[in-house]
């Protein structure tokens, strides 16, 4: 074989993509690697490339489909989220005047509690009074 028609061993591994050990089997008794065992061994590697390059790309679209279904998702749980905070702040505004709603009534109802006391006493005043009266002290108490 002459130096045109072949290669060395180790350059025919780095070309191929394999270990020296396994370009030497291949080589010749000189050492070399005839270019036709080149060619044949790289449209090898070609194809396993081409088959590698082929599911390199559809494990990439298919992971882009998988990215496009994560974006859509986080879309929609922001705008959930989203909601959920302005309805939290809803509720918190509704429970702020629900609590201001409980407090004034309460101050109502010491008040309403308050004026019955006072019609208590007022009504056990008159009752009283109008006691004394039947007696006749008071006429005799003012006549003093």
């Amino acid at each position: 074989m002459s130096g045109e028609t072949s290669i060395p061993a180790a350059e025919a591994a780095l070309l191929l993509g394999i270990g020296e050990d396994e370009a030497r089997e291949l080589a010749g008794p000189d050492g070399n690697l005839p270019l036709e065992t080149l060619l044949r061994r790289s449209g090898t590697t070609v194809l396993e490339l081409a088959r590698d390059l082929a599911r390199a790309r559809e494990e990439a679209g298919r992971l882009a489909g998988q990215l496009r279904e994560v974006r859509a998702t986080n879309v929609r749980l922001q705008g959930e989220l989203k909601e959920g905070i302005w309805e939290r702040r809803r509720l918190t505004e509704e429970v702020l005047e629900l609590r201001a709603a409980a407090e004034e009534r309460l101050m109502l109802m010491e008040r309403i509690e308050r004026i019955t006391g006072i019609e208590n006493d007022l009504a056990e005043s008159e009752a009283e009074l109008a006691r004394l009266r039947g007696r006749g002290l008071i006429s005799r108490l003012l006549d003093l």
